[in-house]
């Protein structure tokens, strides 16, 4: 069977292995982003969710998974506090370096 996966998915980078006639993701571990100079910082408000963050920033939900490696979050519910304050890697880095593409036009 065959799985299509979108270029900015996290499982781009994750082995896919087979066990027993089943296809999974192997466990994927990401090297730590460094810090870029054009970088930001953001203050989590009461209603922000990481998906939506990462719409904000980088016009595509399915990066959540930057911010989460970014800020070594484990994504749980309660990893995003109110108040506390994120790492936010750039566009460019993000479209440019991690993912390997130019930046999209939104």
């Amino acid at each position: 069977m065959t799985t299509r996966i979108s270029k900015n998915s996290r499982l781009r980078f994750s082995p896919l292995v087979g066990v027993d006639g089943y296809e999974f993701w192997d466990l994927l571990v990401l090297e730590d982003i460094p810090v870029q100079p054009d970088e930001t910082q953001y203050v989590v408000k009461m209603t922000d969710r990481i998906d939506t963050l990462a719409y904000k920033f980088y016009g595509d939900p399915v990066l959540w998974w930057v911010l989460a490696v970014a800020n070594q979050l484990e994504i749980l519910p309660t990893d995003l506090k109110f108040g506390s304050t994120l790492r936010v890697p750039s566009k460019t880095y993000v479209y440019g370096e991690l993912l390997g593409r130019q930046l999209p036009v939104f």
